[in-house]
């Protein structure tokens, strides 16, 4: 009995190995096999709890680790300096000078003494530790953005470095290229368009620092995010313990009109005689919310045209042409206008041909269709990198607070992937085609005038000329 017993079992056996060899034989290992459908994720959401003062604090439990992180932002949207430009980074700084009880040198001593990381802005505080000593390193958060001791000797010291700075960046043409490619894209007068310069900073006063502090840093549109080894109920304890009793002004955000691409592509060029190479930015101006129904094709589109690596600019201008070190573009979501920005670090003699090829490359993913292989290594990145971001609980505070602040559906992150790999090689061509602005762009310049020109000439583009802050300046004489 027992030996027939062996014997059907390993009859059973040897025929489920046949029956697995036959299935192997039938597969077609030439073809990738087909993706299953994306999921939908499991994203445990945040505890929240709304402060009276307007606060809005997000506790993710972690207690894998002895650690505690807290994140205070101010939603105060862009905001326009005027002739204050440089004001609120300034006053940033000085919100790590120390406090009213405690000079900068013991405010430092008293974080370093509990190993932890402590650190403010214009648009809020930081604050890290072990679990054990995380309350006192957020009161000391706390006390900073409270109490700031805002002393003549931090801001006069301060405002030199920020001087010394800008000097020290007047011949830099990857400074200069920063500044002008947002001051032309959208003006100087657009809170994206101005910038600080020497004169600015130095007519700026104490008093100016406190008049901003005192409009800006305020728990009014404040979004506190806690992550790591506390419970919930004791994170509001704390919070509502340091935080709870501060006021301030209500926020409301800048209205702020939209700025026009030129009618007609053109080159804006800036002369840095001294520069070796041309920082070259193809931008134009775009209105892209997260909310979009195109947010996640245009995710898509940009990384194929310039997203890494891989992408066509990179294997373009890089590999093919050899004129950059690499080549990349972006195409970013928020609730005002954003930048489309494709650019790079050109060779002198080769950034007439480099701007060719930045808009041929423009041109071929609004006009022709991107292959199945280019979509399929999209949809994996953005998959890959989405899983891998999941690792870090903070994750999960964010993506609350961003469905808050941008208004988006509460399933936005748990359906991302299914959103991702439901993009087509259509949906590409026509979010390329809306956003990236073929006939109204600029291609903003920085080099060596009198090196590139010439090439630049043979384009057949308008050329307009500027200087390093932005200002037309007439354009040199022929033959020069």
């Amino acid at each position: 009995m027992m030996k027939n017993t062996m014997k059907k079992l390993i009859m059973i056996a040897a025929g489920a190995v046949l029956m697995q060899y036959a299935q192997a034989q039938t597969i077609d290992r030439s073809k990738e096999p087909a993706p299953g459908p994306a999921p939908v994720l499991s994203i445990k959401d945040p505890v929240i709890y709304k402060l009276p003062n307007g606060i809005t604090l997000l506790v993710v439990e972690d207690h894998r680790l002895p650690k505690v992180t807290a994140t205070y932002n101010i939603d105060a949207g862009p905001v326009t300096e005027g002739e204050k430009a440089g004001v609120l980074s300034l006053m940033g700084d000085m919100l790590n000078e120390g406090t009213k009880t405690m000079p900068k040198a013991d405010f430092d001593e008293a974080v370093d003494k509990i190993g932890a990381n402590v650190s403010l802005s214009w648009s809020g505080g930081y604050a890290s530790a072990l679990t054990r000593y995380f309350g006192n390193a957020f009161k000391l958060m706390g006390q900073a953005l409270k109490e700031p001791a805002f002393t003549q000797e931090s801001f006069d010291k301060l405002k030199s470095q920020d001087i010394t700075g800008l000097k020290s960046q007047a011949k830099n043409a990857k400074a200069i290229s920063a500044r002008v490619t947002n001051a032309l894209s959208f003006g100087r007068n657009h809170p994206d368009g101005e910038f600080e310069t020497e004169e600015s900073i130095q007519k700026l006063t104490l008093q100016d620092v406190k008049d901003f502090y005192a409009k800006y840093i305020t728990p009014s549109r404040g979004y506190l995010t806690i992550t790591g080894d506390i419970k919930a109920t004791d994170a509001k304890a704390l919070v509502t313990e340091v935080l709870g009793s501060w006021t301030g002004p209500k926020l409301s955000l800048e209205n702020i009109p939209d700025t026009p691409n030129p009618g007609k592509t053109e080159i804006d060029l800036v002369d840095v005689p001294n520069a070796v190479q041309s920082e070259i930015h193809v931008v134009n101006l775009i209105n892209l919310r997260m909310s979009d129904p195109d947010y996640f094709p245009a995710l898509i589109a940009n990384y194929i045209l310039g997203g890494g690596a891989q992408a066509r600019l990179f294997m373009n201008l890089r590999e093919k042409h050899g004129f950059t070190y690499g080549a990349y573009s972006s195409l970013p979501a928020a609730r005002i206008q954003s930048l489309f920005d494709a650019s790079a670090s050109v060779r002198n003699a080769k950034t007439d041909s480099a701007v060719t090829q930045f808009l041929a490359e423009v041109n071929r993913i609004r006009t022709e269709k991107v292959t199945d292989e280019e979509l399929a290594n999209a949809k994996a990145l953005y998959a890959g990198s989405f899983a891998r971001g999941l690792e870090d609980p903070a994750r999960t505070a964010t993506f609350a607070s961003n469905i808050l602040i941008n208004k988006l559906p509460a399933d936005f992150y748990r359906t991302y992937l299914q959103k991702i790999n439901a993009v087509t090689v259509d949906d590409v061509r026509r979010v390329a085609q809306k956003y990236i602005n073929y006939d109204h762009m600029r291609v903003i310049i920085v080099g060596s005038q009198a090196q590139i020109l010439p090439g630049l000439q043979t384009t057949g583009l308008p050329i307009n000329f500027f200087d390093k802050y932005a200002s037309p300046v007439t354009a040199p004489a022929a033959g020069k």
